[in-house]
């Protein structure tokens, strides 16, 4: 009776860890696909348009990624195997572990998560969240992120950390666990527009009507401009300070790139009108700490607010 017993649950056991394989291994395959044709559809994979100091950068970058993918995937679908019939054995196990001494099962299962919580954790977090990242679409190869202050793309995703290459060509190296763990932009993520966004000030005496329209057509003659089926760049009064007034000048681009130099086109706009009006720029007497390669600079005082 009991070997019949063994048996049934031998062959329940078998049957249902072959169908989570067999599934999990049509799983991986599917979107190791997706991730392939989202990645050559991408017709750029820089967070900005430069003069690339390296030939055919974009196939060379277009290739980095593919490889990555190939080898995220290619480790899983070869660790699934083994790990399946390690489960299988250990479950087929299970009926004999009550015949076992219960300090020798203690002490082996003491020593295994020792050696995983403390010696292994860190490398086990950071595969794990490449499996999640692999699976999700929070970050994917080609996408313009902003994380810790970086702007960049990201160039690969391995299986224990992430590559950002930043818009000056450093490489911003991010442990999988912690990509996972904390918020950053993803521009990429739905849709690449842009509504980028510039904050400049002005005299609070100046009459802000009287340049509004010849700032919001010089920026419609920006090539960087998207102005197919969307609204006119839009200029918000943001705040009144105690010696300039805060304006927001803003436009739709088509994807982030386009974004970057949009802006750069808008601070040119601003500077040019203003001074064709006879206006000075303020800086609303604070100090400019440093600059945000995609945003703006941000004022000590907002800084010490924080």
């Amino acid at each position: 009776m009991i070997d019949l017993n063994f048996s049934i649950y031998a062959s329940l056991v078998s049957g249902i860890l072959a169908l989570i394989y067999i599934t999990l291994l049509t799983l991986m395959k599917g979107v190791e696909r997706k991730k392939r044709k989202v990645l050559e559809k991408r017709r750029t994979l820089e967070s900005m348009e430069t003069q690339s100091p390296v030939d055919e950068n974009y196939e060379e970058s277009l290739s980095r990624g593919l490889e990555s993918i190939e080898t995220r995937f290619g480790f899983f679908r070869k660790v699934l195997l083994p790990l399946t019939l390690g489960l299988w054995i250990l479950l087929l196990g299970l009926p004999y572990l009550e015949g076992a001494s219960r300090t020798y099962t203690s002490i082996i299962i003491t020593i295994i998560t020792v050696f995983l919580s403390i010696a292994a954790k860190p490398f086990v977090e950071n595969l794990f969240a490449g499996l999640v990242i692999s699976f999700s679409d929070s970050a994917r190869i080609g996408d313009t992120v902003e994380i810790d202050g970086m702007y960049g793309t990201v160039e690969e995703i391995n299986l224990t950390y992430t590559t950002i290459k930043v818009w000056d060509w450093r490489r911003y190296l991010v442990p999988n666990a912690k990509l996972i763990s904390k918020e950053f932009l993803n521009y990429s993520l739905n849709d690449k527009y842009v509504w980028a966004c510039i904050e400049f000030f002005i005299e609070p005496d100046a009459n802000i009507e009287s340049i509004e329209k010849e700032l919001i057509e010089e920026t419609k003659k920006s090539p960087n401009f998207n102005n197919y089926r969307y609204e006119d760049p839009q200029i918000w009064n943001m705040g009144m300070e105690k010696d300039a007034v805060k304006v927001w000048l803003a436009a739709w681009a088509t994807n982030p790139t386009t974004g970057w130099n949009l802006k750069s086109d808008m601070r040119r706009i601003v500077l040019k009108t203003l001074k064709k009006h006879n206006l000075k720029p303020q800086l609303s007497h604070v100090e400019y700490k440093h600059f945000n390669p995609f945003g703006d600079a941000k004022p000590l005082s907002e800084e010490r607010e924080n």
